[in-house]
Order: structure tokens, then sequence, then C-alpha cells
């Protein structure tokens, strides 16, 4: 929620033409020779749709796999049967146990960042749906954490490896991490790219004309720069990541 606010109040203060555009690829050089924080920044892309979140079918939401990563370890809880905690447990999970877990949301001492969980646990977590819902961790099938038991392990592994879900506010803005600082331009414009597949997919067939009306990108600590939707949008031939593979 706060991250979206964030964006909300960028795009209203900037306006379009108040700073030049750059291509993709330089924009990611400039935010990193910028940044000087002293800790790895995350590297933030930030878009606003062309889109009407009010109708039912143009909010946009998805999940993407990104090639390289995000840098860092998501920790991730699953609420399941306990006959397959195990399975959860080596696929990567960090927090299993029903009561466990039930019982941090309840306290509000939870310490994972992601909660997955198979469909026939969904009922417990019913009392609980404003408040996960609030943080961004209720899950969900679009999201990829809501999920039959056969497809657990494959969610927990994809959640760890750099899964991450979008999905567009009420103020058409959307905004997901590439990656981190200390990360080659290269792998942050392979992440850009799976990204820009995977919102493309999503586009609503009610649309008419471009799906991404403004984009920036900025560090955890940096300046926004505008980018030009051009130098990286899919559904563009000529885009300046055509030719990357990952």
């Amino acid at each position: 929620m706060l991250l979206r606010g964030r964006v909300l109040a960028y795009f209203a203060k900037v306006k379009v033409t108040d700073t030049p555009k750059i291509r993709i690829g330089e924009a990611v050089k400039l935010i990193r020779e910028r940044a000087k924080a002293k800790f790895d920044e995350t590297i933030d892309f930030q878009l606003r749709l062309n889109v009407d979140p009010k109708h039912g079918d143009q909010n946009v939401r998805g999940t993407c796999m990104l090639p390289g990563g995000l840098g860092k370890n998501v920790s991730i809880a699953v609420l399941t049967t306990n006959e397959l905690n195990d399975v959860a447990l080596r696929a990567g999970a960090d927090f299993v146990g029903q009561e466990d877990i039930l019982k941090s949301i309840k306290d509000g001492t939870y310490k994972f960042e992601k909660l997955i969980t198979t469909q026939d646990m969904l009922i417990h977590l019913k009392p609980y749906a404003r408040l996960l819902g609030t943080k961004g961790l209720m899950p969900n099938p679009k999201a990829g954490t809501l999920v039959l038991p056969q497809e657990l392990s494959s969610a927990i592994k994809g959640a760890k490896a750099g899964s991450i879900e979008f999905r567009v506010d009420s103020g058409s803005n959307l905004m997901v991490p590439v990656g981190k600082k200390s990360f080659e331009d290269k792998v942050i414009l392979m992440n850009i790219k799976a990204f820009s597949l995977a919102l493309n997919q999503k586009r609503p067939t009610s649309l008419k004309g471009q799906l991404i009306g403004e984009a920036r990108i900025k560090t955890t600590m940096g300046q926004p720069v505008e980018v030009d939707v051009s130098s990286f949008d899919q559904r563009n031939k000529e885009n300046d990541l055509k030719d990357l593979v990952y």
C-alpha cells in the first residue's frame, strides 16, 4: 500500500512534459550510476496504464517470473495440511504449521513476506481476510498464492526464484521491483523484458490503443528517470530489448 501511494503521489506531482524521456538501457545505466546509498538499493519500475480499473475487465493483475531474480530471499509462510508440511519445507518454505501461522496473523507478529495456501485451507483465513488484504498478503489464484495441493511445491519454488505479483491500483498506476543496484544492466533489462511480456499478456481485450501511458525507473533512494515506453514495450517490434535472450 505504501509503495502504491508513493507511485500515485509521484505521478500526480510530475507531468509527462516536465522531464525528457530516455531509452530504457540508458535509464538503467543512469540510475545505477546515481545510486549512492550504502546499501544495495532496489530498482523499481513504475508505470501508468491507459486503463480504468473501475471496469472489471481493465483491473490488470498477474504474476511474472523474473529470470534474473530479485536479489533477496523472500520469507514464505505456507498454510496447508499437516501432511504437506514436509513438502513445503523441502520446496523452501520458511514457516509452516497451521496453529503457529494463524496465531502470528491474529497477534500481528508474523515475519513472512508472502503467504501461500492450498485451497482446502482458505476457510481458516477468512477471519483475517481484511487484515491480510490491506497488507497484500491474502492468497489469491491470480497471484499464484492460492494453489492446489499438487501445485504447492512449484508455487513455493517460483516465489523463491523471483516470482512477483503486479496489480494496477485505483489510479491506474503499477510498480514492480526489477532487481538491485548491484545487478548488471543486462540482468535488470532481462527482468524488465520478462515483466513487459507478462503485462502485455494481461492486456484488456476492450482496450484500444497503447496499454502503457507513462514509465519511469528509480532506485530506492534515487530520483525517478522518465523512460521512453517504445524502448521496452514488447508490442513494439523495434523495442530495444527484442534481441535480449534469457
